[in-house]
């Protein structure tokens, strides 16, 4: 697993339960979205996370999507740590 990857893995793993955006993310990590964009999806890919669609009403009264990412059980099972020594 990249640095990067690995960085945004921990993030999930240790805000776990909380509603976090791709943004949100890469605020916190200092990461340009597309970068957390990327490493999400192959955690998806993986089955160690999820994104959950939410429609909510805007201020304007259209529908805005936000999309929350969270790790699945596999997910909070995997220990990168033996992933790599397994190489």
């Amino acid at each position: 697993m990249k640095e990067t990857s690995r960085s945004i893995f921990e993030f999930l793993k240790a805000n776990y339960g909380a509603d976090l955006t791709a943004n949100d993310i890469a605020s916190a990590l200092g990461v340009s979205v597309p970068t957390v964009t990327a490493s999400v999806n192959g955690l998806v890919k993986k089955g160690y996370a999820v994104r959950n669609a939410v429609t909510t009403e805007g201020a304007d009264g259209k529908s805005v999507v936000t999309k929350y990412i969270s790790l699945t059980e596999v997910g909070l099972d995997f220990n990168p740590d033996a992933d790599e020594n397994a190489k």
